[in-house]
């Protein structure tokens, strides 16, 4: 039987992860970067979030080490910055972004 405050211990990161994932605008930019790096313009883009409310977001999720970035040349390229996120993004993103199967 495992040790409940060792069980408590390893809930309180994933908890803290997903109140930061919460907010729909952070949950759609961490489903992007689950499918490849990309730079702002390209979040601000495919996303249809404009800059100031997604540097915003993208500092909270940096902060929260969910994300980490590069400078490419003049452009900061964003990119998911744990596997153990990406495997719980892609996980939520294969359940709820994927195209339905038609029938």
């Amino acid at each position: 039987m495992s040790d409940t405050s060792s069980l408590h211990d390893r809930a309180r990161p994933v908890a803290d992860l997903l109140k930061t994932l919460s907010h729909p605008a952070r949950l759609v930019i961490a489903c992007a970067l689950a499918e490849q790096a990309r730079s702002v313009g390209e979040l601000e883009q495919a996303l249809d979030i404009h800059q100031p409310a997604l540097s915003r977001h993208l500092a909270l999720l940096r902060t929260a080490r969910i994300v980490s970035c590069r400078r490419d040349g003049q452009s900061m390229v964003y990119h998911l910055s744990d596997d153990k996120t990406g495997q719980l993004i892609m996980a939520l993103h294969g359940i709820f972004c994927a195209p339905e199967a038609t029938s």
